[in-house]
């Protein structure tokens, strides 16, 4: 008599691994049959082989095998035949692994978050930060090729030589940077150098069209050429944090009268420029040295160019805020220098040196 039921071995699945003549890995899923022992905490019971990862996920066995010998599915032992033994989150493990893989994730920062060093949700911030960079780098590049598409053969020659010196456009505002911190007087107040730095290079622009590209990399040709030029130094102009503070006067005035588009504006502010180089050599702002001044510019000067593309890359119109922000310069001085040479505010790129 049987009084507590009849007992039955307990029916499970197992998969069971071979090599076709081809050398293929060929899993099959068998029933297997598991007696009480090991189904009740053995090294068997409690652990899953490789080929019921392989069955249950779709991953090829040596793929599996892979993660584990890089760390990222440690196993938990050996068979006594020495096979593979996975504890039973190891399957959990191998999904989070696959799906990840199914995004492009690289194999390091997936393994970042199997150790713990960081949170799924840290992976995603970094991956996207990282997918928005390659994506800023290809429409950058999308540009640069549209920059050399259409002009004649020998215009777009002169564009890729300039183009192919500028490296990443992260790397081309750096120089730029670096540009400003050599070109300014070494005695100009820090607080008034990073203003003008900042007021001086404009950020490349996230979705770029091809002339903003080019312009940029003519602005990077002028700052890292054999023809680039410092900045007045105070042995030209005595006290150099006034005569830089002057100037920044006068870009904030000319950002205004842009911004409302008035006359007297202007003349305001072309009168404060005007002043701020004459007194350098003790001169008063006189019709006589308002002509003198109109005739050291020429339309190959750097300033002008200079300022001339940096409006290009930031934009004609004047940004909202009128005293801040990355090459928030250069609508002003474009603007003044314009109306020093009388020449057009916005003009077409001039051939290079």
């Amino acid at each position: 008599m049987i009084l507590l039921g009849e007992f039955r071995p307990e029916a499970r699945w197992r998969a069971a691994v071979a090599v076709n003549a081809n050398g293929s890995c060929v899993v099959e899923v068998q029933p297997a049959v598991m007696h009480d022992t090991q189904a009740h905490g053995t090294q068997s019971g409690n652990t899953v082989g490789i080929g019921e990862l392989a069955a249950r996920t779709g991953l090829p066995v040596k793929t599996i095998r892979y993660y584990s010998d890089i760390g990222l599915l440690p196993e938990s032992g050996r068979s006594p035949g020495g096979h593979r033994r996975y504890n039973t989150d190891a399957l959990s493990r191998l999904r989070l692994i696959q799906r990840l893989r199914a995004l492009d994730t690289p194999i390091a920062a997936i393994a970042a978050v199997m150790t713990g060093e960081h949170s799924l949700a840290d992976l995603v911030t970094r991956e996207l930060d990282t997918v928005q960079a390659q994506l800023r780098g290809l429409t950058w590049r999308q540009g640069a090729l549209r920059a050399l598409d259409g002009c004649p053969e020998p215009e777009r020659l002169r564009r890729l030589a300039l183009l192919s010196e500028v490296g990443s456009p992260d790397e081309a505002h750096d120089r730029l940077v670096r540009y400003w911190q050599w070109a300014l007087p070494a005695g100009l107040p820090r607080r008034l150098a990073r203003a003008v730095i900042e007021g001086a290079v404009p950020e490349p622009q996230a979705s770029p069209t091809s002339t903003a590209v080019l312009a940029y990399a003519e602005l990077h040709a002028l700052a890292t050429g054999d023809g680039r030029r410092r900045q007045p130094q105070s042995r030209q102009v005595g006290d150099v944090a006034s005569f830089y503070a002057g100037i920044m006067d006068a870009c904030e005035l000319a950002a205004e009268a842009l911004a409302s588009g008035g006359q007297a504006g202007n003349a305001e502010a072309l009168g404060h420029f005007v002043r701020t180089y004459a007194r350098i050599g003790g001169h008063d702002d006189t019709p006589a040295f308002r002509t003198r001044f109109r005739h050291s510019a020429h339309p190959g000067s750097f300033p002008l160019r200079y300022w001339r593309h940096a409006l290009t890359v930031t934009g004609e119109a004047p940004p909202q805020s009128i005293a801040t922000g990355p090459g928030h310069l250069a609508a002003s001085l474009a603007a003044l220098h314009q109306q020093v040479t009388g020449l057009p505010l916005a003009a077409d790129h001039p051939p290079g040196p």
